[in-house]
């Protein structure tokens, strides 16, 4: 499975179904079901504006869930969209029950399994 890893908030909004947009430098041609991946670290900010959306918790270093990457475009309508970005548009989030601890990487990466 390829994999993406993002820092916390975003990828607790992305597998709640909150966050349908994951802003990048860089385009993707993947198309299909990822999983998402918390990094070790977590946005400060972001978790201050955006916390009261998720538990008191969020969990890093873990496999969160999986969400399908159904477009990459610029300029999508969308609240979470940055302006000059690549926007990959996400779709049919699903939550595992519970966080899968493992180290992340940088861009889409494979996950063989256990």
């Amino acid at each position: 499975m390829k994999v993406l890893t993002v820092r916390q908030p975003w990828a607790s909004l992305i597998v709640s179904g909150i966050k349908d947009v994951e802003n990048r430098s860089k385009a993707t041609n993947y198309r299909g079901r990822i999983g998402i991946h918390a990094g070790q670290k977590v946005n400060a900010d972001a978790m201050r504006t955006y916390g009261h959306l998720l538990p008191a918790q969020v969990p890093i270093g873990a496999l969160l869930g999986t969400v399908e990457i159904i477009d990459c475009q610029r300029g999508m309508c969308s609240d979470w969209a940055l302006p000059d970005h690549w926007h990959w548009v996400l779709a049919q989030p699903r939550r595992l029950r519970r966080p899968v601890p493992m180290t992340g990487h940088l861009g889409l990466w494979n996950y063989a399994g256990s």
